[in-house]
């Protein structure tokens, strides 16, 4: 592998994100929320020529959802297991949606609705719409689920459900 000014700082991350384990569902969660805000936040510096009032949007995204964003940093630096990982973690997050907006066309267009649609959120769903546009969070690897799975047992094997008990 040739290392690069980038690849050294990713396998970094993505090593903070190995040795801190899986995610859980919450941390699945909070991962796409504090990628969606960094999203926000690389538009909102990097767009402002395109938008001049997304510096304004940012901070009433900020004050919004100011509880929901301390409570969503909790669970990442409870996740990563120190301050330095989860800085890393950001780092990465932010320095990669640095590249991609100077990479796509059109990137400060998508962005800009975005703004409206989170100030207009609650909390809960603010994570759901996070979700929605970021998908699989970069360096976060969710759990398996820990339940034995009993799709191996035969069609015929498995119980008939009923609509109710009295039929």
């Amino acid at each position: 592998m040739i290392w690069t000014a980038w690849t050294a700082p990713l396998s970094a991350a993505t090593g903070a994100a190995t040795k801190a384990g899986c995610a859980s569902t919450e941390q699945v969660t909070a991962a796409q929320l504090r990628q969606f805000h960094y999203q926000l936040q690389v538009a909102a510096l990097n767009c402002r020529a395109d938008d001049p009032s997304l510096p304004g949007k940012w901070q009433s995204y900020i004050q919004r959802h100011a509880a929901t964003l301390s409570e969503n940093a909790g669970i990442l630096l409870r996740f990563f297991k120190s301050a330095s990982a989860f800085d890393r973690h950001n780092t990465i997050l932010t320095n990669r949606e640095s590249v991609t907006v100077h990479e796509i066309n059109g990137y400060c267009e998508m962005r800009a609705p975005q703004f409206d649609k989170a100030v207009s959120l609650t909390g809960s769903q603010l994570a759901t719409y996070a979700a929605e546009v970021v998908g699989s969070p970069d360096n976060i690897r969710p759990c398996r689920d820990p339940k034995p799975q009993k799709a191996d047992a035969p069609a015929s094997a498995k119980p008939k459900k009923t609509a109710s008990k009295d039929d």
